[in-house]
């Protein structure tokens, strides 16, 4: 463009002309999966779905696509490396979570020949009843009581309590018992489980809210269990302070990718290039002028008639060729 305008910045000195601005892939990156994981964890903390691998890998990897093409689509292109890196890390991102998609109608689990019932202050469920879509309503400022039962007694046994996040199991408890009793139950009742949130919130450092896949396993002398289930503790929208603060993320994000996505040209000055500063341009050739040759190598004053290079006189000019002994011309 500079080189299309060279004549008038020339005579105007500086002139102001519209260029793309430069593709920015890995900021739509980053800021549409700040986006995706904000949402998620917005609607995990509203009790609608699990942090799963749908939610957390497919939302953020949708998300940081969209962010990506939005950062680059209509600009100055970057290097290949960074315009293919984010279409392939977001890609993977979305192909991780499109596996969930098999899990949408997914219900409760129990192998083993264990059963596990349960009952809170507006809810009565048993594991396999529970779902994605109708997890196991539990009130955290009320009470909650089970009921496990196993089909022989298990000695000597280990257990441990997981929570699923983007499919893989976090262990949030463990333990053991050596089961002298031979029990093949297990029950308790608690009145009041906000004690027992509070200390998991202590021990995770956020307030426990929303919906979650929920399972454990117990094994030892003479069997083994293990399942999972749904389970949701209700909270008002953005009650909690992990959904805030996701709320104020997603905000900042969305912004962001909008503001880029509109600056996709900017303003920038053409100056007049300067004479002792330009670049020397190399001239096209032209075709060579023979008559522009022949003045140029023609001396300034023609030697006069019968004077040779140096002002010497010439023989064929001379008249005296028979003084100097030459046969008369015929």
């Amino acid at each position: 463009m500079p080189n299309e305008q060279g004549s008038e910045s020339a005579a105007a000195g500086t002139e102001a002309v519209r260029v793309q601005t430069r593709a920015h892939p890995w900021s739509g990156l980053f800021l549409g999966i700040l986006l995706g994981l904000s949402i998620a964890v917005i609607l995990q903390q509203a009790g609608m779905w699990p942090i799963d691998r749908l939610l957390a890998f497919g939302l953020a990897g949708l998300f940081g696509l969209i962010g990506t093409l939005v950062t680059s689509w209509g600009r100055e292109r970057v290097s290949a490396f960074s315009m293919i890196a984010p279409l392939v890390i977001s890609g993977g991102m979305i192909a991780w979570g499109a596996t969930g998609l098999t899990q949408l109608n997914e219900a409760g689990e129990l192998n083993g020949g264990c059963t596990v019932e349960a009952a809170s202050d507006v809810d009565t469920t048993i594991v396999t009843d529970t779902t994605r879509q109708d997890p196991f309503e539990v009130d955290p400022e009320g009470g909650l009581s089970w009921l496990a039962t196993s089909p022989g007694p298990i000695m000597d046994h280990t257990w441990e309590i997981w929570v699923d996040v983007g499919g893989f199991a976090v262990v949030v408890a463990e333990g053991g018992d050596p089961n002298s009793a031979g029990s093949m139950e297990n029950h308790g009742d608690v009145p009041d489980v906000s004690v027992y949130v509070e200390d998991v919130t202590e021990v995770s450092g956020q307030q426990i809210r929303g919906v979650f896949e929920v399972g454990g396993d117990i094994e030892g002398d003479g069997g083994a269990c293990d399942g999972f289930a749904f389970v949701r503790l209700t909270a008002a929208p953005f009650g909690t302070l992990a959904s805030q603060i996701a709320g104020v993320l997603a905000l900042i994000a969305l912004i962001s990718l909008a503001t880029i996505a509109m600056r996709r040209t900017r303003m920038a000055d053409v100056v007049a290039e300067d004479a002792a500063a330009a670049p020397v341009e190399t001239p096209q050739s032209e075709p060579i002028d023979d008559g522009a040759v022949t003045d140029a190598v023609q001396p300034e004053s023609e030697p006069a008639a019968g004077e040779g290079p140096a002002g010497a006189a010439r023989p064929e000019d001379d008249d005296s060729t028979e003084e100097r002994g030459f046969p008369p011309t015929t």
